[in-house]
């Protein structure tokens, strides 16, 4: 799901040298040292789904690719009762949020209410205030009927759920939130592309390599959570066959509409990737996935 429509707002910090530090300055060190990480989270967080198709857009390409709904390849609602600790309710609080938007994609209300059901339970373990957007349970409620809106407040949510945990030092959750999200999201865009052969969707999951990088760097810097640390090398097995595919982008072309009065900035990307290695991706995040949700 994609998260560039986060607006953070990143405190301005003044740096002070003194030869003595009052106890106040230490205390304002310590504020520093704080800020510093949270804009570090901030930035991964928003590097990693800088490339990742918004749900609009993933919708319109499953459309266009002919796939067909299957829900057998969804994480059961019903799993939400395994997922006990902290770590397992995180990660797949990622994954159910990915099938919720799966399953509004296709339009299957009532399946999506379960997943709505399956979301606010995860979110009420793992201490997420209502008003903080433990997903929204009111707004998606109203527009269950409008399939852009669901979409939309699902990206919203997460944005303000990772804005939360970050800010009551809980970075390491809200990051295992984004690697369940992020697993599940390639899974079923995998398993789309097996289908179909869709070209569009198959060159959308090679574009992933990027916020692949930047997922693998921000599980990297919470590498002292032994859940974060367990799935960095199952992660790096992935970006193996990431590197393998080649991605270059042309020279920028600047196109002006004098009309309009709008300036257009084409830089397309040409990407070598094929079905073998779509394959291979789907293999090795199918086994991370289902390790995820199978406890």
């Amino acid at each position: 799901m994609r998260l560039a429509n986060i607006i953070f707002v990143v405190a301005l910090l003044s740096l002070f040298s003194c030869s003595y530090p009052t106890v106040e300055e230490d205390n304002l060190e310590q504020g520093i040292g704080n800020n510093i990480e949270d804009t570090t989270h901030t930035k991964k967080v928003s590097k990693i789904f800088y490339n990742v198709p918004s749900p609009l857009e993933m919708a319109n390409l499953i459309q266009k690719s002919g796939a067909e709904y299957i829900e057998d390849m969804l994480n059961a609602p019903d799993n939400q009762y395994k997922y006990l600790t902290t770590a397992n309710a995180a990660i797949n609080l990622g994954v159910y949020g990915a099938d919720l938007s799966y399953t509004r994609m296709f339009d299957q209300i009532q399946k999506s209410i379960s997943y709505l059901s399956s979301l606010k339970t995860l979110s009420d373990e793992l201490g997420i205030p209502n008003d903080k957007g433990s997903i929204a349970v009111s707004r998606l409620e109203e527009n269950m009927g409008n399939r852009d809106s669901i979409l939309q407040i699902i990206s919203d949510t997460y944005a303000n759920a990772d804005t939360y945990l970050k800010e009551n030092d809980r970075g390491n959750t809200a990051t295992l939130i984004i690697l369940g999200g992020w697993v599940e999201g390639l899974y079923i865009a995998t398993s789309l592309a097996e289908n179909t052969k869709n070209k569009l969707i198959i060159k959308r999951i090679a574009e992933q390599k990027y916020s692949l990088n930047n997922l693998i760097e921000l599980l990297k810097f919470y590498k002292e959570d032994k859940i974060v640390e367990y799935y960095i090398p199952k992660i790096l097995e992935l970006k193996d066959v990431f590197d393998k595919i080649e991605i270059t982008y042309s020279k920028a072309r600047i196109i002006t509409d004098k009309k309009k009065k709008i300036t257009i900035i084409d830089n397309k990307a040409e990407v070598k990737v094929d079905i073998q290695q779509i394959e291979e991706i789907h293999k090795i995040i199918s086994k991370i996935r289902n390790e995820m949700i199978n406890l």
